[in-house]
């Protein structure tokens, strides 16, 4: 990972790279935890030898919950869990240096994060 860019600044930028798969992890999750929301591991792809070549972290409210189809409604209802909230960073692997690097990033949230 490069540390002068992350004493510098803790806002993940594209073209950013890291040593390995965790260290990105490890990266956005303390980014998010910082600017409060959760990181869920999205997608994830391999080679035919196993290795990591593509690693999506998205936000865990992604994506929008199904409407109710059964013919009885629900007895209790919950609030709404997912907003369609499209934040995210990808990862890819470059295999001329072994190192993977931030290939798309959107860290804007289409709501409000309830800070503490």
């Amino acid at each position: 990972m490069d540390c002068n860019k992350l004493v510098e600044d803790r806002t993940p930028k594209l073209e950013m790279e890291f040593n390995s798969e965790e260290d990105a992890h490890k990266f956005y999750n303390n980014y998010a935890f910082k600017t409060d929301f959760n990181v869920c591991k999205d997608y994830l792809n391999k080679d035919k030898d196993g290795v990591t070549t593509s690693r999506r972290y998205s936000y865990c409210k992604e994506g929008v919950k199904r409407k109710y189809e059964g013919d009885v409604m629900p007895k209790r209802t919950r609030a709404p869990t997912k907003t369609g909230c499209g934040t995210k960073m990808v990862i890819v692997l470059l295999r001329e240096i072994m190192k993977y690097r931030v290939h798309d990033l959107i860290l804007e949230h289409n709501h409000e994060l309830h800070i503490a």
